[in-house]
Protein backbone atom coordinates (compact mmCIF):
# COMPACT_ATOMS: atom_id res chain seq x y z
CA UNK A 1 0.00 0.00 0.00
CA UNK A 2 2.75 2.12 0.59
CA UNK A 3 4.39 1.35 -2.47
CA UNK A 4 1.61 2.19 -5.12
CA UNK A 5 0.17 5.45 -2.94
CA UNK A 6 -3.10 4.88 -4.33
CA UNK A 7 -6.55 3.72 -2.58
CA UNK A 8 -7.50 -0.08 -3.79
CA UNK A 9 -11.07 -1.17 -4.59
CA UNK A 10 -11.07 -3.56 -1.55
CA UNK A 11 -12.50 -1.68 1.57
CA UNK A 12 -11.02 -3.90 4.11
CA UNK A 13 -7.57 -3.40 2.80
CA UNK A 14 -7.98 0.59 2.88
CA UNK A 15 -9.40 0.58 5.95
CA UNK A 16 -6.73 -1.95 7.77
CA UNK A 17 -4.05 0.40 6.20
CA UNK A 18 -5.51 3.59 8.06
CA UNK A 19 -6.33 2.09 10.96
CA UNK A 20 -2.87 0.73 11.43
CA UNK A 21 -1.12 4.25 10.36
CA UNK A 22 -3.26 6.29 12.50
CA UNK A 23 -3.84 4.05 15.54
CA UNK A 24 -7.08 3.34 15.92
CA UNK A 25 -7.61 2.22 19.09
CA UNK A 26 -4.62 3.47 20.41
CA UNK A 27 -5.17 7.44 19.97
CA UNK A 28 -8.16 8.10 21.42
CA UNK A 29 -9.19 11.07 19.35
CA UNK A 30 -9.22 9.17 15.78
CA UNK A 31 -12.53 8.89 15.16
CA UNK A 32 -13.65 5.72 12.84
CA UNK A 33 -16.98 4.49 11.81
CA UNK A 34 -18.79 2.04 9.18
CA UNK A 35 -21.67 2.16 7.72
CA UNK A 36 -24.47 1.14 5.11
CA UNK A 37 -24.97 3.06 1.80
CA UNK A 38 -27.57 1.07 -0.41
CA UNK A 39 -26.13 -2.59 0.30
CA UNK A 40 -22.39 -1.65 0.18
CA UNK A 41 -20.04 -1.03 3.21
CA UNK A 42 -18.89 2.57 3.77
CA UNK A 43 -16.63 3.86 6.42
CA UNK A 44 -15.38 7.58 7.36
CA UNK A 45 -11.98 8.66 9.40
CA UNK A 46 -12.10 11.73 11.21
CA UNK A 47 -10.26 13.39 14.12
CA UNK A 48 -12.19 14.34 17.04
CA UNK A 49 -12.66 17.86 17.99
CA UNK A 50 -11.43 19.08 14.50
CA UNK A 51 -15.07 18.38 12.85
CA UNK A 52 -18.25 20.22 12.38
CA UNK A 53 -20.65 17.32 13.26
CA UNK A 54 -23.92 18.79 13.14
CA UNK A 55 -23.01 19.45 9.51
CA UNK A 56 -21.45 16.11 8.73
CA UNK A 57 -24.87 14.70 10.22
CA UNK A 58 -27.32 16.29 7.95
CA UNK A 59 -24.69 15.44 4.46
CA UNK A 60 -24.34 11.59 6.07
CA UNK A 61 -28.27 11.52 6.84
CA UNK A 62 -28.65 12.04 2.89
CA UNK A 63 -26.65 9.81 1.87
CA UNK A 64 -27.76 7.04 3.62
CA UNK A 65 -31.16 6.88 1.91
CA UNK A 66 -29.71 5.68 -1.17
CA UNK A 67 -31.42 2.89 -2.32
CA UNK A 68 -29.11 -0.24 -4.02
CA UNK A 69 -30.44 0.80 -7.40
CA UNK A 70 -29.05 3.93 -7.39
CA UNK A 71 -25.90 2.75 -6.59
CA UNK A 72 -24.70 0.32 -9.17
CA UNK A 73 -22.46 2.02 -11.82
CA UNK A 74 -20.29 5.02 -11.29
CA UNK A 75 -21.52 5.39 -7.48
CA UNK A 76 -18.64 7.40 -6.05
CA UNK A 77 -18.99 10.25 -8.59
CA UNK A 78 -22.91 9.82 -8.04
CA UNK A 79 -22.14 10.38 -4.23
CA UNK A 80 -20.27 13.02 -4.99
CA UNK A 81 -22.46 15.05 -7.80
CA UNK A 82 -26.00 14.47 -5.94
CA UNK A 83 -25.48 13.39 -2.33
CA UNK A 84 -22.10 15.00 -0.92
CA UNK A 85 -24.01 18.51 -0.88
CA UNK A 86 -21.32 20.22 1.44
CA UNK A 87 -19.72 23.43 -0.33
CA UNK A 88 -16.20 22.25 0.55
CA UNK A 89 -15.36 18.37 -0.89
CA UNK A 90 -13.43 16.43 -3.45
CA UNK A 91 -13.12 13.61 -4.66
CA UNK A 92 -8.99 12.33 -4.52
CA UNK A 93 -7.52 8.49 -5.48
CA UNK A 94 -3.99 9.86 -3.66
CA UNK A 95 -3.64 8.17 -0.96
CA UNK A 96 -0.27 10.38 0.82
CA UNK A 97 -2.93 13.38 -0.42
CA UNK A 98 -5.97 12.01 1.59
CA UNK A 99 -4.03 11.28 4.86
CA UNK A 100 -2.54 14.83 4.92
CA UNK A 101 -5.80 15.96 4.32
CA UNK A 102 -7.34 14.03 7.25
CA UNK A 103 -4.65 15.27 9.71
CA UNK A 104 -5.48 18.39 9.02
CA UNK A 105 -9.27 18.26 10.15
CA UNK A 106 -10.67 16.77 7.24
CA UNK A 107 -13.18 13.63 7.07
CA UNK A 108 -12.72 10.71 4.56
CA UNK A 109 -15.25 8.87 3.31
CA UNK A 110 -15.03 5.39 1.57
CA UNK A 111 -16.97 3.12 0.01
CA UNK A 112 -16.44 -0.93 -1.12
CA UNK A 113 -15.88 -1.54 -4.40
CA UNK A 114 -14.45 2.22 -5.34
CA UNK A 115 -10.69 3.33 -5.53
CA UNK A 116 -11.12 6.54 -4.33
CA UNK A 117 -12.23 8.60 -1.56
CA UNK A 118 -14.49 11.72 -0.37
CA UNK A 119 -12.87 14.35 1.26
CA UNK A 120 -15.31 16.49 3.14
CA UNK A 121 -13.41 19.85 4.39
CA UNK A 122 -16.16 20.30 7.57
CA UNK A 123 -12.90 21.66 9.79
CA UNK A 124 -13.81 23.45 13.11
CA UNK A 125 -10.39 24.11 14.72
CA UNK A 126 -10.45 25.13 18.22
CA UNK A 127 -9.54 29.03 17.60
CA UNK A 128 -9.82 32.22 19.81
CA UNK A 129 -11.62 35.41 17.96
CA UNK A 130 -9.84 38.53 16.69
CA UNK A 131 -8.81 41.10 19.54
CA UNK A 132 -6.57 43.79 19.67
CA UNK A 133 -3.15 43.51 18.99
CA UNK A 134 -0.57 43.62 21.90
CA UNK A 135 2.07 44.34 20.41
CA UNK A 136 0.72 47.21 17.60
CA UNK A 137 -1.40 49.08 19.83
CA UNK A 138 -3.04 52.01 18.02
CA UNK A 139 -4.88 54.81 19.39
CA UNK A 140 -7.27 54.95 16.38
CA UNK A 141 -8.01 52.43 13.74
CA UNK A 142 -9.10 49.03 13.41
CA UNK A 143 -8.77 46.65 16.83
CA UNK A 144 -8.69 43.19 14.96
CA UNK A 145 -5.78 41.21 15.33
CA UNK A 146 -4.58 38.34 13.15
CA UNK A 147 -5.10 34.55 15.18
CA UNK A 148 -3.61 31.08 15.25
CA UNK A 149 -5.85 29.64 12.56
CA UNK A 150 -4.79 30.43 9.21
CA UNK A 151 -8.51 30.68 7.35
CA UNK A 152 -9.49 33.36 9.79
CA UNK A 153 -6.05 35.46 8.82
CA UNK A 154 -6.75 35.16 5.17
CA UNK A 155 -10.81 36.18 5.94
CA UNK A 156 -9.12 39.20 8.05
CA UNK A 157 -6.97 39.83 4.70
CA UNK A 158 -9.67 39.68 1.73
CA UNK A 159 -11.67 42.08 3.74
CA UNK A 160 -9.74 44.67 3.24
CA UNK A 161 -8.12 43.29 -0.26
CA UNK A 162 -11.27 42.75 -2.50
CA UNK A 163 -8.66 42.30 -5.32
CA UNK A 164 -9.79 38.96 -7.65
CA UNK A 165 -6.03 39.01 -8.29
CA UNK A 166 -5.45 38.03 -4.62
CA UNK A 167 -3.44 34.78 -4.27
CA UNK A 168 -2.62 32.32 -1.31
CA UNK A 169 -1.03 29.74 -2.39
CA UNK A 170 -0.83 27.05 -0.28
CA UNK A 171 2.90 25.26 0.73
CA UNK A 172 2.96 22.33 2.67
CA UNK A 173 6.05 22.06 5.21
CA UNK A 174 7.32 19.50 7.37
CA UNK A 175 7.43 15.91 6.69
CA UNK A 176 5.58 15.02 10.09
CA UNK A 177 4.32 17.81 10.86
CA UNK A 178 2.93 18.58 7.39
CA UNK A 179 2.41 22.38 8.38
CA UNK A 180 0.20 24.91 5.95
CA UNK A 181 1.69 28.04 4.77
CA UNK A 182 -0.21 30.45 2.46
CA UNK A 183 1.75 32.20 0.45
CA UNK A 184 0.04 36.07 0.33
CA UNK A 185 0.52 38.00 -2.85
CA UNK A 186 -1.47 40.42 -5.69
CA UNK A 187 -0.33 38.59 -9.14
CA UNK A 188 -0.41 41.66 -11.56
CA UNK A 189 1.32 43.71 -8.87
CA UNK A 190 3.95 41.32 -7.14
CA UNK A 191 7.30 40.86 -8.95
CA UNK A 192 7.12 37.42 -10.21
CA UNK A 193 10.39 36.91 -9.52
CA UNK A 194 10.52 37.31 -6.49
CA UNK A 195 7.14 35.08 -5.65
CA UNK A 196 9.43 32.18 -7.61
CA UNK A 197 12.40 32.76 -5.33
CA UNK A 198 9.80 32.56 -1.57
CA UNK A 199 8.07 29.90 -3.24
CA UNK A 200 11.55 27.59 -3.94
CA UNK A 201 12.66 28.65 -0.79
CA UNK A 202 9.86 27.30 1.44
CA UNK A 203 9.68 24.13 -0.97
CA UNK A 204 13.44 23.35 -0.60
CA UNK A 205 12.85 23.16 3.56
CA UNK A 206 13.77 19.29 4.54
CA UNK A 207 12.53 19.04 8.22
CA UNK A 208 10.54 16.68 10.07
CA UNK A 209 8.78 19.92 11.55
CA UNK A 210 8.12 23.66 12.17
CA UNK A 211 6.44 23.48 15.91
CA UNK A 212 8.19 26.97 16.19
CA UNK A 213 6.05 28.34 13.31
CA UNK A 214 7.28 31.91 11.42
CA UNK A 215 10.72 31.94 12.71
CA UNK A 216 11.84 28.39 11.81
CA UNK A 217 10.54 29.27 8.72
CA UNK A 218 12.39 32.55 8.74
CA UNK A 219 16.01 30.93 9.17
CA UNK A 220 15.22 28.52 6.04
CA UNK A 221 14.45 31.27 3.79
CA UNK A 222 16.18 34.50 4.90
CA UNK A 223 19.82 33.36 2.88
CA UNK A 224 22.57 35.45 3.72
CA UNK A 225 24.86 35.26 6.92
CA UNK A 226 23.72 33.83 10.07
CA UNK A 227 25.05 35.54 12.30
CA UNK A 228 23.85 38.84 10.93
CA UNK A 229 21.29 40.10 13.55
CA UNK A 230 19.25 42.57 11.68
CA UNK A 231 16.08 41.73 10.47
CA UNK A 232 15.32 40.72 7.05
CA UNK A 233 11.67 40.02 7.71
CA UNK A 234 9.37 41.95 9.47
CA UNK A 235 6.42 40.78 11.52
CA UNK A 236 2.74 41.91 11.99
CA UNK A 237 -0.36 40.92 13.68
CA UNK A 238 -2.48 43.60 12.10
CA UNK A 239 -4.49 43.04 8.61
CA UNK A 240 -4.39 46.63 7.45
CA UNK A 241 -0.62 46.64 7.59
CA UNK A 242 -0.34 43.25 5.77
CA UNK A 243 -2.52 44.65 3.39
CA UNK A 244 -0.65 47.62 2.59
CA UNK A 245 2.20 45.84 2.24
CA UNK A 246 0.58 43.55 -0.17
CA UNK A 247 -0.62 46.53 -2.28
CA UNK A 248 3.03 47.54 -2.57
CA UNK A 249 3.97 44.71 -3.58
CA UNK A 250 5.37 42.59 -0.65
CA UNK A 251 4.46 39.06 -0.36
CA UNK A 252 2.78 37.79 2.60
CA UNK A 253 3.58 34.72 4.50
CA UNK A 254 0.47 33.34 6.51
CA UNK A 255 1.42 30.58 8.30
CA UNK A 256 -0.95 28.13 10.50
CA UNK A 257 -0.78 28.07 14.27
CA UNK A 258 1.13 31.56 14.36
CA UNK A 259 -0.92 34.80 14.59
CA UNK A 260 1.89 36.54 13.29
CA UNK A 261 2.71 37.48 9.78
CA UNK A 262 5.40 37.38 7.75
CA UNK A 263 6.39 40.53 5.35
CA UNK A 264 9.08 40.29 2.78
CA UNK A 265 11.03 41.53 1.50
CA UNK A 266 12.07 44.25 3.94
CA UNK A 267 14.53 47.54 4.70
CA UNK A 268 15.83 49.06 7.45
CA UNK A 269 12.61 51.85 7.35
CA UNK A 270 10.00 48.98 7.22
CA UNK A 271 10.73 48.32 11.14
CA UNK A 272 10.94 52.33 12.07
CA UNK A 273 7.40 52.70 10.71
CA UNK A 274 4.60 52.45 12.79
CA UNK A 275 0.79 51.80 11.63
CA UNK A 276 -0.01 54.93 14.38
CA UNK A 277 1.81 57.70 12.27
CA UNK A 278 -1.19 57.46 9.74
CA UNK A 279 -4.06 57.79 12.00
CA UNK A 280 -2.81 61.48 12.66
CA UNK A 281 -2.40 64.64 10.70
CA UNK A 282 0.23 64.29 7.90
CA UNK A 283 2.45 66.96 9.91
CA UNK A 284 1.81 65.02 12.97
CA UNK A 285 2.35 61.48 11.79
CA UNK A 286 5.47 62.98 10.43
CA UNK A 287 6.88 64.63 13.87
CA UNK A 288 5.74 61.04 15.42
CA UNK A 289 8.20 59.83 12.80
CA UNK A 290 11.05 61.60 12.59
CA UNK A 291 10.68 61.58 17.01
CA UNK A 292 10.72 57.90 16.54
CA UNK A 293 14.06 57.70 14.24
CA UNK A 294 15.62 60.60 16.85
CA UNK A 295 14.93 57.72 19.73
CA UNK A 296 16.57 54.81 17.97
CA UNK A 297 19.51 56.90 17.35
CA UNK A 298 19.47 57.94 20.93
CA UNK A 299 19.13 54.09 22.05
CA UNK A 300 22.38 53.59 19.70
CA UNK A 301 24.74 56.05 20.35
CA UNK A 302 23.67 57.62 23.35
CA UNK A 303 25.32 55.73 26.18
CA UNK A 304 29.02 54.48 24.21
CA UNK A 305 29.16 58.11 22.68
CA UNK A 306 28.90 59.47 26.55
CA UNK A 307 31.04 57.02 27.67
CA UNK A 308 33.73 57.81 25.16
CA UNK A 309 33.77 61.50 25.74
CA UNK A 310 34.05 60.69 29.66
CA UNK A 311 36.91 58.80 29.03
CA UNK A 312 38.74 60.86 27.12
CA UNK A 313 37.59 64.54 28.73
CA UNK A 314 41.13 66.05 27.31
CA UNK A 315 39.88 66.11 23.78
CA UNK A 316 36.43 68.18 24.61
CA UNK A 317 36.01 71.68 24.55
CA UNK A 318 35.40 73.97 28.22
CA UNK A 319 31.43 74.00 26.76
CA UNK A 320 31.31 70.37 27.32
CA UNK A 321 33.07 69.75 30.31
CA UNK A 322 29.76 69.23 32.52
CA UNK A 323 29.66 65.65 30.88
CA UNK A 324 31.91 63.96 33.41
CA UNK A 325 30.03 62.26 36.46
CA UNK A 326 30.08 63.94 39.43
CA UNK A 327 30.11 60.97 41.59
CA UNK A 328 31.56 58.06 38.94
CA UNK A 329 30.70 55.36 41.72
CA UNK A 330 32.99 52.16 43.09
CA UNK A 331 32.98 50.31 39.47
CA UNK A 332 34.53 51.51 36.64
CA UNK A 333 32.59 53.61 34.34
CA UNK A 334 33.08 51.23 31.80
CA UNK A 335 31.89 48.08 33.35
CA UNK A 336 29.12 50.03 35.29
CA UNK A 337 27.40 50.51 31.20
CA UNK A 338 27.78 46.99 31.08
CA UNK A 339 26.12 45.55 34.03
CA UNK A 340 23.90 48.24 33.31
CA UNK A 341 22.92 46.75 29.77
CA UNK A 342 22.97 43.44 31.29
CA UNK A 343 20.28 44.66 34.46
CA UNK A 344 17.86 46.22 31.67
CA UNK A 345 17.88 43.47 29.81
CA UNK A 346 17.45 40.83 33.33
CA UNK A 347 14.12 43.01 34.02
CA UNK A 348 12.85 42.77 30.16
CA UNK A 349 12.77 39.06 29.92
CA UNK A 350 11.37 38.76 33.44
CA UNK A 351 8.58 41.21 32.98
CA UNK A 352 7.88 39.19 29.56
CA UNK A 353 8.15 35.56 31.47
CA UNK A 354 6.06 36.69 34.83
CA UNK A 355 2.16 36.55 34.89
CA UNK A 356 0.74 39.99 33.77
CA UNK A 357 -0.34 40.67 37.96
CA UNK A 358 3.04 40.31 38.88
CA UNK A 359 4.20 42.69 36.31
CA UNK A 360 4.09 45.83 38.18
CA UNK A 361 5.54 44.71 40.91
CA UNK A 362 8.96 43.52 38.57
CA UNK A 363 8.55 46.99 37.54
CA UNK A 364 8.66 48.49 40.51
CA UNK A 365 11.72 46.73 41.91
CA UNK A 366 13.68 47.10 39.03
CA UNK A 367 13.29 51.01 38.94
CA UNK A 368 13.10 51.86 42.17
CA UNK A 369 14.67 49.51 44.61
CA UNK A 370 17.67 48.28 42.29
CA UNK A 371 18.30 51.52 40.04
CA UNK A 372 17.64 53.72 42.95
CA UNK A 373 19.61 51.94 45.80
CA UNK A 374 22.36 50.85 43.81
CA UNK A 375 23.44 54.73 43.31
CA UNK A 376 22.71 55.41 46.70
CA UNK A 377 25.00 52.86 47.50
CA UNK A 378 27.82 53.94 45.61
CA UNK A 379 27.99 50.93 42.81
CA UNK A 380 26.69 53.06 40.21
CA UNK A 381 26.63 56.68 39.11
CA UNK A 382 23.68 58.74 38.54
CA UNK A 383 24.69 59.30 35.12
CA UNK A 384 25.27 55.80 34.32
CA UNK A 385 21.49 55.36 35.62
CA UNK A 386 20.43 58.22 33.61
CA UNK A 387 21.70 57.48 30.21
CA UNK A 388 21.35 53.85 30.52
CA UNK A 389 17.21 54.19 31.03
CA UNK A 390 17.11 56.94 28.09
CA UNK A 391 18.52 54.42 25.74
CA UNK A 392 16.16 52.05 26.89
CA UNK A 393 13.42 54.09 26.06
CA UNK A 394 14.79 54.60 23.06
CA UNK A 395 14.79 50.43 22.00
CA UNK A 396 11.37 50.53 23.36
CA UNK A 397 9.82 53.00 21.07
CA UNK A 398 11.11 50.57 18.07
CA UNK A 399 7.94 49.01 16.32
CA UNK A 400 10.28 46.22 15.21
CA UNK A 401 11.09 44.00 18.63
CA UNK A 402 13.49 42.26 16.36
CA UNK A 403 15.11 45.41 15.06
CA UNK A 404 15.24 46.66 18.81
CA UNK A 405 16.81 43.60 19.77
CA UNK A 406 19.51 44.36 16.51
CA UNK A 407 20.02 47.80 18.24
CA UNK A 408 20.52 46.77 21.64
CA UNK A 409 23.06 44.03 20.59
CA UNK A 410 25.04 46.96 18.27
CA UNK A 411 25.10 48.99 21.58
CA UNK A 412 26.35 46.46 23.91
CA UNK A 413 29.34 46.00 21.11
CA UNK A 414 29.90 49.17 20.74
CA UNK A 415 30.42 50.02 24.16
CA UNK A 416 32.79 46.83 24.92
CA UNK A 417 35.13 48.46 21.92
CA UNK A 418 34.63 51.81 24.07
CA UNK A 419 36.12 50.37 27.21
CA UNK A 420 39.11 48.83 25.17
CA UNK A 421 39.94 51.37 22.22
CA UNK A 422 37.91 54.92 23.61
CA UNK A 423 36.61 57.14 21.17
CA UNK A 424 38.62 55.18 18.47
CA UNK A 425 37.18 51.95 19.09
CA UNK A 426 33.50 53.72 18.90
CA UNK A 427 34.33 55.19 15.26
CA UNK A 428 35.55 51.95 14.40
CA UNK A 429 32.22 50.15 15.61
CA UNK A 430 29.79 52.99 14.03
CA UNK A 431 31.55 51.95 10.16
CA UNK A 432 31.24 48.42 11.19
CA UNK A 433 27.39 48.89 11.87
CA UNK A 434 27.30 50.75 8.64
CA UNK A 435 28.99 48.39 6.35
CA UNK A 436 26.93 45.71 8.35
CA UNK A 437 24.03 47.54 7.20
CA UNK A 438 25.07 48.58 3.27
CA UNK A 439 26.12 44.66 3.00
CA UNK A 440 22.79 43.54 4.11
CA UNK A 441 20.23 42.09 1.72
CA UNK A 442 16.35 41.04 1.72
CA UNK A 443 15.67 38.64 -1.00
CA UNK A 444 17.74 41.16 -3.66
CA UNK A 445 16.98 44.42 -1.83
CA UNK A 446 19.35 46.40 -0.59
CA UNK A 447 18.48 47.04 3.39
CA UNK A 448 19.34 50.66 3.23
CA UNK A 449 17.38 51.21 0.60
CA UNK A 450 16.45 54.05 -0.72
CA UNK A 451 19.42 56.05 1.31
CA UNK A 452 22.11 53.26 -0.67
CA UNK A 453 21.56 53.45 -3.01
CA UNK A 454 19.99 56.59 -3.05
CA UNK A 455 16.57 57.59 -4.13
CA UNK A 456 14.96 60.79 -3.27
CA UNK A 457 11.75 60.20 -3.68
CA UNK A 458 11.77 56.72 -1.61
CA UNK A 459 14.11 58.80 1.13
CA UNK A 460 11.14 61.63 1.40
CA UNK A 461 8.82 58.51 2.14
CA UNK A 462 10.53 56.91 4.55
CA UNK A 463 11.70 59.94 6.29
CA UNK A 464 8.26 62.23 6.48
CA UNK A 465 4.81 60.82 6.66
CA UNK A 466 3.48 62.09 3.06
CA UNK A 467 -0.24 62.46 1.93
CA UNK A 468 -1.68 59.67 0.83
CA UNK A 469 -2.96 60.83 -1.78
CA UNK A 470 0.48 61.79 -3.46
CA UNK A 471 1.87 58.09 -2.62
CA UNK A 472 1.05 57.40 -6.39
CA UNK A 473 4.13 55.32 -6.93
CA UNK A 474 5.16 52.27 -5.51
CA UNK A 475 8.39 51.06 -4.38
CA UNK A 476 10.60 50.83 -6.95
CA UNK A 477 12.72 48.44 -5.06
CA UNK A 478 10.52 45.63 -5.23
CA UNK A 479 10.30 46.11 -9.12
CA UNK A 480 6.40 46.11 -9.30
CA UNK A 481 4.50 45.05 -12.51
CA UNK A 482 1.57 47.52 -12.14
CA UNK A 483 4.16 51.03 -10.88
CA UNK A 484 1.53 52.70 -9.88
CA UNK A 485 -1.60 52.85 -7.80
CA UNK A 486 -3.97 54.92 -10.04
CA UNK A 487 -7.00 53.18 -12.16
CA UNK A 488 -5.10 52.20 -15.24
CA UNK A 489 -8.35 51.26 -16.64
CA UNK A 490 -9.80 55.29 -16.16
CA UNK A 491 -5.90 56.51 -17.57
CA UNK A 492 -6.29 54.37 -20.79
CA UNK A 493 -10.45 55.85 -21.01
CA UNK A 494 -8.95 59.22 -20.86
CA UNK A 495 -5.87 58.70 -23.57
CA UNK A 496 -8.35 57.64 -25.80
CA UNK A 497 -10.93 60.46 -25.38
CA UNK A 498 -7.86 62.42 -26.06
CA UNK A 499 -6.63 61.32 -29.10
CA UNK A 500 -10.19 60.84 -30.08
CA UNK A 501 -10.69 64.49 -29.73
CA UNK A 502 -7.03 65.13 -31.76
CA UNK A 503 -8.14 63.24 -34.56
CA UNK A 504 -11.62 65.62 -34.39
CA UNK A 505 -9.80 68.54 -34.32
CA UNK A 506 -7.41 67.44 -37.23
CA UNK A 507 -9.96 66.56 -39.38
CA UNK A 508 -11.99 69.98 -39.07
CA UNK A 509 -8.40 72.26 -39.44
Amino acid sequence: MTEQQKFDKDIDKNINYLKDLLGVGESFDIIFREYRVGRKRAASFSINGMTNDVLLTNVFQDMLTLHPEDLSINTMEKLFYTRATHSQVKLSENMNDSITSLLSGELLFLLDGEAQVIIFDARAYPARMPSESTIEKVTRGSKDAFVETLPFNTVLIRRRLRDPKLRFEIVKIGTRSQSDIAVGYIKDITDPKLIEIIKERLNKINIDGIPMAEKAIEEYIVGGSKWNPLPKIRYTERPDVAAVHLLEGHVCLVIDTSPNIMILPTTLWHHVQHVEEFHHHVVVGSYLRLVRLFGIMLSLLLTPLWLALVLQRHLLPEAFMFLGPKDPGIIPLGLQFILAELGVELVRMATVHVPTAQATALGFIGAFMIGEFATKVGLFGNEVVFFTAVAAVGAFATPSIEFAMAIRFFRAILIVLVLFFKLPGLLVGLIGVFIVMATTKSFGIPYLWPLFPFNFGGMKDVLLRLPLPSKILRPAALKPQDKDRLNNSDNEEDSKKEEDSKKEEDSKK
